[in-house]
């Protein structure tokens, strides 16, 4: 393996001092090539032939239909992105221009938001008889809105990517000047994810990315058939964002959530491409699949703190979320049909759900605001307990258990659609929080990778010794 990853760095950096900067203009060819390299790696780790008898193969054919086509859209994004690394507009305009316009396509994307909302109103209200023709001029008015931030879109891009890699850069990642792999991104639609747990422990052991849009109905339809023919625990789920390669970011308003989803993803490709073990185990170790969540947050609350400081410091003023302010904004937000984990990134600031109305029109009260129910202490309680259960056996009174606090947090505002082994396996990974995330419970594996933060010299010394970690031992 050491061998295997000396000869892909000597390769790439042969690559890059064969010509300096004539050949580093080409850049996106080395994405490309770091690209496929990336993506045969991942499928030869995801997609190995299974046994017919194998979970994989069982699992494949109950959620076939749904499952999401990743190479399809990873075609369909690299062409584009390839045709524009080839006239790269945005070395043009000074650093001023490129502000200004990314914040007037934010504008942009939230009058859209706004207008949608508008739109979805007209066809609710019971009043309306014609909501076709009501709605008209604002559906005129939408359609061209959309042709707008679709001609700005591949710019916008690639301006937050050259600003994000500045300071990655900066962090002593560059190779010869040139970042590896590249940080490229896409504003799409996202996937859902199934997340499979144990019963017996809440440990995950598998999942599937599907088609986004299931329906409730779809969802619980799903869900009960893996949980009844694998004697598991299953959520399905949105994703703030995939570290494919473009990676896979939402259509948002929030420049702050823009540049912290481009970060943290970039982070997991990082992993990858320095054939990290915490990455190389992603899928079947879940002390790996922690490590490299809460590393990835880590990577992304530094990095953009530094990039809105130097590019947007009147957006660095707006609070950071917070991982209890992630789960339930995403919770509630599933519920209303709001993408999710943009609902939890946007949740930083002191109005929780303002991103949220601006961006579906959906008016969502902010459930702390209204009682003193503590969100983090009540989840922890809920994690800790579930554990002890767990550990004595008593899967069955732990699922009753969690199901019972579910509807306290409901009560309270917070709409859980599904509280159970899967969603602590799922939320519990992302363990940056100081003192350990409420939905980690007593898990070490968090506060021991913000040690090994605390004795590194710098964030890419962090990155780097991360990229050697194997296991818990190996931190500090």
């Amino acid at each position: 393996m050491k061998n295997l990853r000396a000869s892909l760095r000597l390769f790439f950096a042969a690559l890059l001092s064969v010509s300096t900067w004539a050949m580093i203009k080409r850049t996106f060819w080395v994405a490309l090539m770091n690209a496929i390299w990336v993506n045969m790696t991942l499928l030869g780790l995801t997609f190995d032939v299974p046994l017919i008898r194998d979970r994989d193969a069982s699992l494949d054919r109950v959620v076939a239909g749904n499952q999401f086509n990743i190479l399809r859209w990873e075609i369909a994004a690299l062409g584009a992105k390839a045709m524009h690394e080839l006239i790269t507009p945005q070395h043009g305009m000074t650093d001023a221009d490129q502000v200004a316009f990314v914040r007037e396509t934010m504008k942009l994307t939230h009058d859209l938001d706004v207008l949608t909302a508008e739109i979805d109103k007209i066809y609710i209200a019971p009043d309306i008889k014609d909501a076709e023709s009501a709605s008209q001029p604002l559906r005129q008015r939408r359609t061209e809105l959309q042709g707008q931030l679709h001609a700005r879109q591949l710019l916008c891009e690639a301006i937050f990517q050259e600003q994000i890699e500045s300071i990655v850069r900066e962090e002593g990642f560059g190779l010869g000047g040139q970042i590896l792999p590249p940080l490229r991104f896409r504003f799409t639609g996202l996937p859902d994810v199934m997340i499979i747990s144990r019963r017996d422990k809440i440990e995950r052991i598998d999942q599937r990315t599907l088609v986004a849009g299931l329906t409730v109905e779809d969802r619980l339809r799903l869900e009960q058939n893996v949980d009844r023919q694998f004697d598991v625990s299953s959520l399905i789920t949105p994703i703030g964002g995939l570290g494919a390669y473009p990676t896979m970011l939402p259509q948002t308003a929030s420049i702050r959530f823009a540049i912290e989803v481009a970060a943290h993803e970039w982070a997991h490709n990082y992993f990858v491409w320095r054939l990290a073990p915490i990455a190389l185990n992603y899928g079947n170790d879940s002390t790996s699949r922690v490590i490299n969540e809460t590393s990835a947050v880590i990577f992304e609350r530094e990095i953009s703190k530094r990039v809105l400081t130097k590019y947007y410091p009147d957006v660095l003023g707006q609070a950071p979320r917070t991982e209890s302010q992630v789960s339930s904004a995403k919770n509630q937000a599933w519920e209303l049909g709001i993408g999710g984990d943009e609902a939890g990134r946007n949740s930083g600031l002191s109005t929780q759900h303002s991103d949220l109305r601006s961006a579906k029109g959906l008016g969502v009260a902010r459930a702390e605001a209204q009682t003193k129910f503590d969100f983090n202490r009540e989840m922890r309680v809920t994690r800790l307990r579930a554990d002890e259960l767990l550990a004595e056996g008593k899967i069955v009174e732990a699922e009753q258990y969690m199901e019972e606090r579910r509807a306290i947090f409901v009560r309270n505002g917070y709409q859980i659609r599904k509280l159970n082994q899967a969603y602590f396996a799922f939320y519990g990974a992302y363990n940056a929080e100081p003192g350990g995330s409420a939905t980690a419970g007593r898990d070490p594996i968090g506060p021991a990778v913000q040690r090994l933060r605390q004795q590194s010299a710098n964030l890419g010394d962090f990155m780097h010794r991360v990229s050697q970690v194997r296991g818990l031992s190996d931190l500090p």
